[in-house]
């Protein structure tokens, strides 16, 4: 007589020998020619099947185990996925140190120098940077334009820059929502390059469709409304804050971003004043001219920067650009005094971007 065990396969092909197919009368001790080697064959297949029962039983909480272990990756996967996804329009907070960080030692070679030479220094020091593609920019405006300025990753809303309103991040481009504001305009000589998307230069601003504040400033230079203004509108539009204004030529922002805005222009007359890729140099004048590439009201940028110093948002703007995007820094944010080491004090003239331009005026 012969018995013979069951084959097992797949997870449980570990089991001992004695689950698996082969002959019991190879083995003496299982022949069957008495009682007692019966009972001892009967012992033996009761061993086979205990065995063969723990080793189903441990097969089948190895499966358990296995299944269990992949919801737990997979869930986690997920949530690496949603974390992500949450994340994608802000920088990671852990990042290397940049040399723009420590700002004494940022601007140690331009202690002591004034006009031309302490311009021509600073070009040196700020030009070098990292640029962003046009696409990136909306994204790097959630994070350094947040309505939340301690918390800008939590933060549901961007504050525009001329109608000083908490609007939601994710109206960006919509015509309900809002845009990327050139300070200096395009038309004054950003055409490609670092120039067309530096962050120091670009904040969120109105772009509704009937009332849009960015559209209705235009390429208008800076300035004030003054007794020969032609159809000065106080505010500037629908949209915009009640203490703008606007005439056929100048635009005038909120008293609050006065200063933020004149420091902007400044950085862009610095970084690609000596040397812009792909396009003309930049220039400050109280004559400005689109064909010169030259902004202004250079008098009226230097009262600003004067009369509204750097607040807490924009030095920490400043330190965030620096950080996490371009790895730069706006020195007139850091040193306001260094707008009148370069610039001499202008005298307001007939200011009209129609007419010849005088050249930027330095020490």
């Amino acid at each position: 007589m012969q018995l013979q065990g069951l084959l097992f396969t797949g997870c449980c092909s570990n089991l001992p020998v004695a689950d698996r197919r082969y002959n019991l009368t190879a083995n003496p001790s299982f022949t069957l020619k008495h009682k007692s080697s019966s009972l001892r064959a009967h012992a033996a297949l009761k061993l086979i099947h205990i065995q063969r029962s723990n080793s189903t039983s441990t097969c089948a909480r190895g499966l358990l185990w296995r299944w269990g272990v992949s919801k737990v990756i997979s869930i986690y996967l997920l949530c690496c996925l949603n974390l992500v996804a949450l994340a994608q329009d802000y920088p990671s907070l852990y990042t290397s140190s940049y040399g723009c960080e420590d700002v004494s030692s940022y601007y140690a070679s331009v202690k002591g120098l004034k006009g031309k030479a302490l311009k021509k220094k600073l070009y040196s020091v700020i030009a070098k940077h990292q640029s962003l593609s046009y696409k990136e920019v909306w994204d790097a405006l959630k994070f350094l334009d947040a309505a939340n300025v301690d918390r800008p990753q939590a933060s549901s809303g961007i504050v525009e820059i001329y109608s000083l309103r908490a609007v939601s991040k994710n109206l960006a481009g919509k015509p309900e929502g809002w845009n990327r504001e050139h300070l200096w305009p395009r038309s004054y000589g950003l055409i490609s390059g670092p120039s067309l998307t530096d962050l120091h230069n670009i904040r969120p601003a109105d772009v509704n469709e009937f009332h849009a504040v960015n559209s209705s400033r235009g390429n208008k230079y800076y300035g004030e409304c003054n007794k020969k203004s032609i159809r000065c509108l106080k505010p500037a539009n629908k949209e915009a804050a009640s203490d703008t204004e606007t005439d056929k030529e100048r635009w005038t922002p909120p008293t609050k971003v006065r200063g933020d805005i004149a420091r902007a222009i400044m950085y862009m007359a610095v970084c690609y004043g000596l040397h812009q890729p792909g396009g003309q140099n930049l220039h400050l004048s109280d004559s400005p001219s689109i064909e010169n590439r030259e902004m202004g009201l250079l008098s009226t940028l230097l009262k600003w920067n004067e009369v509204d110093p750097p607040s807490r948002e924009e030095k920490l703007r400043n330190d965030r650009v620096c950080k996490f995007y371009q790895h730069n820094r706006n020195p007139f944010v850091d040193h306001p005094e260094y707008a009148s080491l370069i610039w001499k004090r202008v005298t307001p003239t007939h200011q009209n971007w129609h007419f010849p331009a005088k050249k930027e005026l330095t020490k």
